[in-house]
């Protein structure tokens, strides 16, 4: 039986429906100075942040206390149940600080680790998108679907951190910026939202994230029709993750891993490889 057929599926999406109105209810009624706070990361934090993640903590300890739950801002809780919610409050918080609109909160839910549903809620533009394993990805309750572009020649691409990408990566990332027709920076989880309805063919972070910051985007590429792993080809799980690269077609997603990856201009994908 497939996620798609579990019995408790109608009552996990009405649920998660139920925490993006709450968070979008507090996001889209701030007042404040723009004050924050900077963790030892040198990440800011506000008080919205720390709001947003305790009311939905609160829902889901009343909803479903045998479930886990996993934040950003607080301490995991049954970490090794067989469902866990993870959330990042706000995703973007340096743009929600500047009052820049591509801020969104994230919610997913795993399943043995496995993300099998995943939310992101763009308050400003009241765009939400929900991926369920197994299903269509929908934005607004219609479905969308990628690009299918397949290369990189003309392919437009998300960097969400360029400031913070990983020694690794930085041969790779600048492949990418050549090879892509253009690129956008800054959008975080926006952007992969925007790779799912098939504005942008490419979306990816290096270092500097956490579970909290992907997997809500896994089954919602995933169900757009699009590829989405960890900077390396490996799948995005409960596991702290190196990095996120998500594209519209497997293809494309094969040759962005395998530029990302060569620490030498772009030259040739070895034989076979994104077919």
């Amino acid at each position: 039986m497939t996620f798609a057929q579990h019995p408790q599926l109608a009552e996990f999406l009405e649920f998660i429906q139920e925490l993006g109105d709450t968070a979008r209810r507090v996001l889209t009624e701030r007042h404040d100075d723009g004050r924050f706070e900077t963790k030892a990361d040198r990440s800011p934090v506000t008080e919205f942040d720390r709001g947003v993640e305790a009311d939905l903590r609160s829902m889901i300890r009343g909803r479903f206390p045998e479930h886990g739950i996993i934040g950003e801002e607080f301490e995991p809780e049954q970490a090794d149940a067989e469902f866990v919610w993870i959330m990042d409050p706000i995703d973007g918080t340096k743009s929600f600080v500047a009052g820049v609109p591509v801020f969104t909160t994230l919610v997913a839910l795993c399943r043995d680790g496995v993300p099998v549903i995943g939310m992101i809620d763009a308050s400003v533009s009241r765009e939400r998108w929900v991926g369920v394993q197994g299903r269509a990805t929908t934005l607004n309750g219609q479905p969308v679907r990628t690009s299918g572009r397949k290369d990189l020649s003309g392919a437009t691409l998300s960097w969400s951190q360029p400031d913070n990408v990983l020694d690794e990566h930085r041969e790779g990332f600048r492949s990418l910026s050549a090879l892509a027709a253009w690129s956008v920076f800054g959008a975080a989880s926006y952007g992969f939202g925007r790779l799912a309805a098939g504005a942008i063919d490419v979306a990816a972070y290096s270092g500097g994230i956490g579970a909290y910051d992907v997997c809500a985007l896994v089954p919602i590429v995933e169900g757009a029709g699009g590829r989405i792993t960890d900077a390396d080809g490996s799948p995005l799980t409960l596991a702290p993750p190196r990095g996120c690269v998500a594209a519209a077609t497997p293809a494309l997603h094969a040759r962005v891993i395998h530029v990302l990856n060569t620490p030498t201009p772009a030259g040739p994908m070895p034989s076979g490889a994104g077919r």
